[in-house]
């Protein structure tokens, strides 16, 4: 039953679920449901309030004009879910609201409580530059008002309604610093991600999804640099696609790029989890293998290229992939190490094509 409860609410605030959680008007969405059915319910309370104790008519039907106008202004949202309108709307309704407690507010001055949430609303409804000047100009109006037409303050009473407007007044701001609470959140998580996401760009390749040549040089400079202090070996292979050229030209450079693709899954099938790879460049691909001697980068190599050998390609058939490897020496730069396993890999390309 509660669960049901909540996912009724949860359609109403997200107007039916058309503002998900990554729209950028999500939050203010929730907000001004939840302020507008705010409005309405205090607006009703009021009203019922004075029709039982005061008998004041017109209380009773501001009270109940205000109410319908809030539900007219969430039916309005509802149907054309015009966040910047609709948030205009608001603002003026609230207004209305706040102009006539301090026309109306003779002895009780608890409903000056009111503007405690009031401005903060104006200013989130609004935002930006807007709602830093309507919020200004508003509160400054507002206090202009009470000085010349309240100037004679008289003794405040102290009643149930008075007890009303304070908690009411509370609760509206309450909800408003939750608000603002979690659209910081919110902004901050999303802004975490854009973070991510373009760093990920950045050492990506875009066609492939390896890692990119600008994170290959990292890596291996940070190995290199990790080799002074630790003993541990680590090994690299450059591989390059056979005959990619007459791939290209005979069935398009658009199954060579899907080779490409292919080529990368299997070789992110082929390596280890500690392993890094990318590629290099053009048709050719580097693995880093940290912790690995001569012979297991060898073994890694063979594996690979017996892997990519028997792998079905499709309409383009015979793709090989050519490995050459080397392993780091004490002391050796990353451009010596990288023209060993450059070398090696272009002498086991030319000892296939002699055979």
């Amino acid at each position: 039953m509660l669960g049901g409860k909540n996912k009724v609410l949860r359609r109403y605030l997200s107007n039916n679920n058309r503002f998900k959680s990554d729209n950028p008007d999500y939050g203010r969405a929730f907000l001004l449901n939840a302020a507008l059915a705010y409005m309405s319910v205090i607006c009703m309370i009021f009203g019922i309030l004075h029709i039982i104790k005061t008998d004041h008519p017109i209380f009773i039907y501001f009270y109940f004009a205000v109410m319908i106008l809030s539900i007219v202004v969430i039916i309005f949202f509802h149907k054309t879910d015009n966040v910047k309108l609709t948030s205009l709307f608001a603002v003026i309704l609230a207004t209305f609201i706040m102009g006539s407690i301090l026309h109306l507010v003779y002895s009780d001055y608890s409903g000056l409580f009111w503007a405690a949430a009031y401005l903060p609303f104006v200013y989130l409804m609004l935002e930006g530059k807007k709602g830093v000047r309507a919020t200004l100009i508003l509160g400054v109006s507002g206090l202009l008002y009470i000085i010349f037409f309240h100037r004679d303050w008289q003794p405040g009473i102290f009643n149930y309604m008075s007890i009303i407007n304070i908690a009411g007044a509370g609760a509206c701001l309450m909800l408003l610093i939750v608000y603002y609470e979690r659209s910081q959140k919110r902004a901050e998580k999303s802004l975490v991600a854009k973070n991510n996401q373009l760093h990920l760009m950045s050492i990506t390749d875009r066609l492939t999804g390896l890692y990119n040549r600008h994170k290959l040089d990292e890596t291996l400079n940070e190995l290199v640099c990790k080799s002074k202090t630790c003993k541990k070996p680590f090994s690299i292979i450059i591989a390059d696609i056979d005959r990619f050229k007459s791939i290209n030209d005979t069935y398009g450079h658009l199954t060579g790029d899907k080779v490409l693709v292919e080529i990368s899954n299997l070789l992110l099938a082929c390596v280890r989890q500690t392993d890094i790879a990318g590629r290099w460049g053009g048709e050719e691909f580097l693995i880093i293998c940290p912790d690995t001697d001569y012979a297991g980068i060898t073994d890694i190599a063979k594996r690979i290229e017996a892997f990519i050998s028997g792998y079905n390609f499709g309409c383009c058939q015979g793709v090989a992939l050519s490995c050459g490897v080397a392993t780091h020496n004490s002391g050796e730069t990353v451009d010596s190490l990288l023209q060993r396993a450059d070398t090696n890999m272009y002498q086991t390309k030319q000892s296939r094509r002699n055979t």
